[in-house]
């Protein structure tokens, strides 16, 4: 069992920081151990809140002095958990707030606190974003170093491809500068692997132009939903890049519904005759299609419940919705254990989902991310919940690829990273060694270090 670490040099490390210390005991320890996902209850033996870059080279060199399993956590958002431990150190960056844009480079740099909420509210006063996803509480940078999927991913890439520099703490305390022609090889692991080779204290975004899109719901209920999957499967096949489009059942009163939720980024004429086809195929109970502010489709897609709850997801990806899809579908969803469980298949199609890029992220796939998602606050609910998620994977798995984008994971295992990651695997297990060959970061989905 790990010895515990002295009143003195907690007390010596706290005088060092512009942040502050958090212990158990402390008043608010109890809402800071936590992370967003309470299936997740562990507790740490001290938390750093750190407001400096110093004070993470502190925090990850105290950590290293003492044997300490360090966590980094800056939404805390991660469905693996990963921004806690039990009896080790968590570095919290999530008071680190501050952002510069300059319109003119179209660039826009971040400290790791940034909220996707909080970087669209910034980038959208000048008409610009940064691919995110449409949770507005989600930490930018855990979620964009993972990769980062958007509704403008098909057109203007994942997040981590508009990643132009960093500023990395890495395992032995340093802190180093990463761009394309600096420190490159770490440029290139941080972007789609970084929790694994060190703490991204700054980051900077190439942004990309957007004001409006025409965009909206098609619901119908559960008993059409194969007719629409059916049709779904060979309208996506081609559409061009400015159409986003994730198709999910989800609870509605009365009775689940299937929902189709389009993006269109570009004028709105062409838009609304790429989607009749769509709308008219097969009419839905609501329509809510409509011309809006970027911004407003990203506050009104946040589907994710709120306040505290646990969850549990299995997520694969499919290159059809053939019929053997489409039955475990209907099958499962039909019996699912409360409202809060469902699928959802968002389609990955365009240059920037199907081409290899120079960066670590490993998830470029043409056609249908899965993840299969139950939430619930309630204790008695767990097992069965636990156990449909795990009921309806066990159905889709042998339809699907194999494939897995890494953010989707939770702690499912070696074979399920390497499946994240392809062909690039190797070549992260090798740069692990060079960076951190003792693997202390390792809270994570991890690589570890290759052997000598």
């Amino acid at each position: 069992m790990m010895e515990p670490i002295s009143l003195a040099r907690i007390s010596k490390l706290a005088k060092g920081l512009t942040g502050e210390i958090v212990l158990p005991g402390d008043s608010h320890y109890p809402r800071l151990r936590r992370v967003r996902n309470h299936v997740i209850n562990m507790r740490p033996a001290v938390i750093v809140r750190c407001a400096t870059r110093e004070d993470v080279q502190r925090a990850v060199e105290f950590a290293r002095r003492h044997s300490l399993p360090a966590a980094i956590r800056a939404g805390g958002h991660s469905f693996a958990g990963h921004g806690t431990c039990e009896n080790g150190l968590v570095i919290d960056l999530s008071g680190m707030k501050r952002a510069h844009i300059d319109p003119m480079r179209e660039r826009v740099t971040i400290e790791p606190g940034i909220m996707a909420g909080e970087l669209d509210c910034l980038t959208q006063a000048f008409r610009k974003a940064v691919p995110l996803g449409s949770c507005p509480n989600v930490g930018v940078s855990g979620y964009a170093l993972g990769g980062g999927e958007s509704a403008l991913t098909p057109k203007f890439g994942y997040a981590c491809d508009s990643i132009a520099a960093l500023e990395v703490v890495t395992a032995d305390g340093e802190l180093l500068t990463a761009t394309a022609d600096k420190n490159c090889d770490l440029f290139w692991a941080m972007r789609g692997a970084g929790a694994n080779f060190g703490v991204a204290t700054l980051i900077e975004f190439q942004l990309h132009p957007i004001e409006a899109v025409l965009s909206g719901n098609l619901r119908y209920p559960i008993r059409q939903a194969r007719t629409i999957l059916h049709f779904l499967d060979s309208f996506t096949a081609a559409i061009p890049p400015e159409l986003f489009l994730i198709a999910a059942i989800l609870p509605h009163p009365g009775e689940r519904m299937l929902d189709v939720k389009v993006v269109w980024l570009g004028e709105q004429e062409t838009g609304e005759r790429i989607l009749r086809p769509l709308r008219k195929h097969l009419r839905p109970f609501e329509d809510t299609i409509s011309p809006k502010a970027y911004l407003d489709e990203q506050k009104a897609s946040f589907d994710i419940p709120e306040g505290d709850h646990s969850s549990h997801r299995r997520g694969g990806h499919l290159k059809r919705l053939t019929e053997d899809v489409i039955d475990a579908i209907i099958e499962n969803s039909s019996n699912a254990p409360h409202e809060n469980s469902g699928v959802t298949m968002m389609y990955w199609h365009g240059p920037w989902c199907a081409k290899p890029r120079d960066n670590a992220f490993g998830f470029r796939r043409t056609g249908f991310e899965f993840w299969i998602h139950a939430y619930w606050r309630k204790a008695i609910d767990r097992q069965k919940s636990w156990a449909w998620v795990e009921r309806f994977f066990a159905a889709m798995e042998p339809l699907s690829t194999g494939a897995v984008y890494v953010n989707d994971l939770e702690n499912e295992g070696e074979a399920r990273i390497r499946a994240a990651y392809g062909d690039k695997y190797d070549r992260l297990s090798l740069l692990k060694r060079k960076f951190d060959p003792d693997n202390f970061f390792k809270i994570n989905q991890n690589i570890p270090p290759a052997a000598q």
